[in-house]
Order: structure tokens, then sequence, then C-alpha cells
């Protein structure tokens, strides 16, 4: 991947000429680039598509991880609004990568935000999770690979779980604490732009009606869209979700 304009926090898929919106992709939690990189690629002969590095991962391993959504949303806003060149921007987020592309949305002028992508994920402040940030690592890692992040095949190598360990943690604690605190509070904002809410039917880490409740959470048009296929829809399905997105964002959403 490269890009055509500079950033630490954002990488494009190769493609030919400027395209009259950008999109910006989120990656699930304790993920980089990589993970949405395919489907980048898929969307690049719409859209200018850019995965969004944040910071203790891939080439920004040494820098220090976020760890306040609202601090996170704020940088990357400003960032964006600078990388995007006054273009409109399409913003997408997977799992929760949703819940930092929704907080982004919130930043930044509905004029300029064409749709709001979310996939397998639920709608924040729909439901209450304990956190688990906190737990010992054994504990800590047996839920990310029951919420689909890390193949649990990978629990053996001690290596590979020192480098990916804190950013996951770093991004368990972002969303479980300020989702925590949306629901808790009962009231979350909602944004003023289409949003399109995309989950596999086979995946059993998110239940339907979880997704049908990020409809409260936009006063724009709201269409869920589900595909074949597990969690992970950006890397087992990128062809399939890059049509379905393609289409819902003609449509209108």
């Amino acid at each position: 991947m490269g890009t055509n304009t500079k950033s630490r926090w954002f990488v494009g898929a190769s493609h030919e000429g400027l395209k009259e919106c950008a999109l910006y992709a989120f990656p699930h939690a304790g993920a980089g680039v990589t993970t949405v990189r395919q489907l980048c690629v898929e969307l690049g002969d719409a859209y200018d598509a850019f995965g969004v590095r944040l910071p203790g991962r891939e080439s920004r391993l040494e820098d220090p991880v976020e760890t306040v959504m609202s601090e996170l949303a704020d940088k990357l806003a400003g960032e964006l609004t600078r990388h995007a060149q006054g273009r409109p921007v399409v913003l997408f987020g997977h799992c929760a990568g949703s819940a930092v592309a929704y907080e982004v949305a919130r930043r930044l002028d509905p004029g300029r935000v064409r749709a709001l992508v979310v996939s397998s994920h639920p709608a924040p402040g729909s439901l209450r999770r304990e956190p688990t940030w906190g737990l010992p690592r054994p504990d800590f890692l047996r839920q990310v690979v029951t919420d689909g992040y890390l193949p649990s095949q990978l629990l053996a190598n001690e290596e590979l779980l020192d480098i990916v360990e804190p950013a996951l943690r770093a991004d368990y604690r972002l969303v479980e604490e300020y989702e925590l605190a949306l629901y808790e509070a009962g009231h979350v904002d909602p944004v003023e732009v289409p949003t399109v809410a995309v989950f596999g039917r086979d995946d059993h880490t998110v239940e339907p009606g979880q997704i049908d409740a990020w409809s409260a959470l936009t006063t724009g048009p709201f269409r869920v869209v589900s595909l074949p296929g597990g969690h992970d829809l950006p890397s087992s399905r990128p062809a399939e979700l890059a049509a379905a997105v393609r289409e819902a964002l003609a449509d209108g959403a």
C-alpha cells in the first residue's frame, strides 16, 4: 500500500488518479492496516481508500497507545480533515473500529461525511459488557480469542503475544470504557449522516438486534446489510463486503 499524501495515520491502497471521495477504514481491536488492506484494494475503483493505523502497531509500534476515546477521536478528526484535502469522506469501521469511526463522524462536518459504514459490532451504548482489558494475560487473551480477534493457535507464541498484547489491551480499554460510559448514561448522540450496518450471517459474536440498534445512532438514512460469512468480513470476504458497500452507497444508503 502507498499514500498520495504523507501521513503516519493513514495508509492508502495503490490506485491511479485522484478520486472525488476518500474512504477511511478503521480496523478491529489491536489490528493494523494489513487487516483492511484487501478491502481498500477492492474499493479502490470507487474511492481513494485508506487504512487507519493507530499508535502501537506495525510501523507505529513505538508510539504511545491511545486509551481514551474522546482524545483519540479528536486527533483522528483533525488528521483526517487535513488528509482528505477538502473531499467528502466515507468512514468504514470493522468491529471495535466501528465505535472509533462513529466518534470521528460525530466530530466532522456532516456535509463532509458521505456515509458511515459499520461492520460486525453492536451499537455503542446498546448493551453492557464488563471490562476485560485489565484481566491477567491468560484470561484476557481467551476473551480476545472468543471475540474473534486472535487465532487460538497463537496463544502458545509468547514472543508474538508480547508484541500484540499492548495494542490489544489499549483498544479493549478504549472501547470498553467508552461503551460502558454510554450504556450507563443511557443516551448516545446520533450522527447526521447516512449509516450502513453490515454483519455476517454466521457471526456468533454479535446479534442481529445489536446491529439494528445502530439505527438509533443516526438521523440520516439507515440500512442493514447481511452477508454470508462470519465475523471477520474484511479479511474473509473483502470482495463481497466491498460490493455491498458500493451498492448501499450508490443507493444513498
